[in-house]
């Protein structure tokens, strides 16, 4: 009777041969999702025998074999500490991203008043609902999620539900021309691929959740200026790019906020991801 441990090995080979990125890790989460363990528990059982009927287990390492991503099979992903509901509906947040979350928060400690905070095309308000937990003890801040699907919006509610309820309002929108404002903080990961960017590891995730007109930049130029005319003074601004968008985040970002300072800032793998915006306290951006 085959082991834990031979288990693990037979999917991994599997896995390894339809060129996974990490075969053995993508083999051991799916075992301790069918079977309802965690990792450390599945160690403890490695040589153990395993005498129960395995087929869910082998159609999702299948389906992971074809490229289907482990979050989608597993219906979850961590993000900065979280466990977030992920689904076909919504971009799966990615490492990179959780700075914004450390960004943000921050910014919004320094404010003494209740700051308000948008989160613009919050897909499974993964940013959002970090920003809500980190600050729950620390700020009365009025935490926002907007997104144009309904579908997004829907993953995003029960995420709210489960980890921060009664912390984060959630409203359906086009990027921020439903906002009355005043804001103190715009937080953005909104789509900024190319189509020529389209490579099989993003296959399986919303094109809309990618995917930008205008060499991918399309949806920050048109949020930019809506932010400029919905942020107070002092208020600030940080959005997630491509690398190859820099130059022109910044000359946008520069036009759009002509007081402000603005910088892009690296990610840890040193490329320029995050344009940030920090508007001086007494002059309003125009």
């Amino acid at each position: 009777m085959p082991t834990y441990r031979d288990i693990i090995r037979a999917a991994t080979e599997r896995l390894r041969a339809s060129h996974s990125d990490s075969p053995r890790l993508d083999a051991e989460v799916l075992l301790c999702h069918v079977l309802g363990i965690d990792r450390t528990e599945l160690y403890r059982r490695l040589p153990l025998p395993l005498d129960i009927p395995l087929d869910r287990f082998w159609e999702l390492v299948e389906r992971r074999a074809r490229g289907e991503p482990v979050a989608y099979l597993t219906g979850h992903r961590e993000f900065y500490g979280l466990d977030f509901l992920v689904t076909p509906a919504t971009l799966i947040p990615r490492p990179e991203t959780e700075y914004l979350v450390t960004w943000a928060a921050e910014r919004l400690r320094l404010r003494r008043d209740r700051p308000r905070c948008v989160d613009v095309g919050t897909g499974c308000g993964a940013i959002v609902v970090a920003l809500a937990v980190t600050l729950r003890t620390e700020t009365s801040a009025l935490l926002v999620g907007s997104d144009r699907s309904l579908a997004a919006l829907r993953v995003a509610r029960i995420n709210r539900d489960r980890l921060a309820p009664g912390d984060v309002h959630l409203v359906c929108g086009d990027l921020l021309s439903w906002c009355r404002g005043p804001l103190d903080l715009v937080v953005a990961n909104l789509p900024y691929l190319r189509w020529e960017q389209w490579h099989p590891g993003i296959a399986f995730e919303p094109p809309e959740a990618l995917f930008a007109p205008d060499d991918g930049f399309g949806l920050y130029a048109r949020l930019l200026p809506q932010a400029a005319t919905l942020l107070r003074p002092g208020g600030a601004c940080i959005l997630e790019i491509d690398p190859d968008q820099a130059e022109r985040a910044m000359k946008t970002a520069r036009i759009a906020f002509p007081t402000a300072h603005i910088a892009i800032e690296p990610d840890l793998a040193g490329l320029a991801r995050y344009l940030t915006i920090e508007l001086p306290a007494k002059d309003r951006a125009s």
